[in-house]
């Protein structure tokens, strides 16, 4: 009768255990999906992997981050904002969470917050894992950082603060000599100050899909 007892309760060990490592083998798929993926696929699983609490500091905030990036491509932008922010709040050196943020208040022409967002970005620096936008490609810390620069020049180009905006275009450029964002954003100050070099900028903008 004892063995019997024994028997069974190990069966259920068993099953409780095989459970256990099912959720387990389920929440580490959802954290690669939503690294990897895009769209719903890659929000859906974010939710799933933040929700099953087996993450925290980095990588619970690369996974807010990453849903944040979805989100924004999909133009829900105050969940975007929310999620950028939850990233921040967990890991406070998060350069990209900050740098997104930027992004997402340039889209609203909200000129002096995307300038807040990215200078703290720039303060940070770019973080080991950055990635290209709705994407797994990883990118090398001074293409992270020129993208930062161009996100911030254009901000205050926005705001016909051309002092400030040629610096931060000329660093942009400097980091990744094939950054087309900040070559037009350069070229369009330059056009906007009457400086002949605005056409060479324009033209290699365009050349690179700008």
């Amino acid at each position: 009768m004892q063995r019997g007892f024994a028997a069974r309760c190990a069966g259920l060990l068993a099953v409780g255990l095989c459970a256990v490592a099912l959720d387990a083998q389920a929440a580490g798929n959802d954290a690669n999906i939503c690294i990897k993926e895009t769209g719903e696929a890659a929000i859906d699983a974010c939710s799933r992997a933040i929700q099953s609490k087996r993450y925290a500091g980095h990588v619970l905030a690369r996974q807010y981050l990453s849903r944040g990036v979805e989100r924004r491509a999909k133009e829900d932008y105050e969940s975007a904002l929310a999620d950028f922010a939850e990233a921040a709040r967990i890991d406070k050196k998060y350069a990209d969470a900050f740098y997104n943020r930027c992004a997402v208040y340039n889209f609203r022409k909200e000129y002096d917050a995307a300038i807040a967002e990215c200078s703290q970005a720039i303060k940070l620096g770019p973080s080991a894992d950055a990635v290209v936008a709705g994407g797994s490609e990883r990118l090398g810390k001074d293409n992270a950082l020129s993208d930062y620069y161009a996100e911030r020049g254009f901000a205050y180009f926005k705001k016909d603060d051309y002092v400030h905006a040629l610096p931060d275009l000329d660093n942009a450029v400097r980091l990744n000599a094939n950054n087309g964002r900040a070559l037009k954003t350069r070229g369009l100050t330059y056009e906007a100050k009457g400086d002949s070099r605005a056409a060479a900028d324009l033209a290699s903008a365009k050349l690179l899909g700008e």
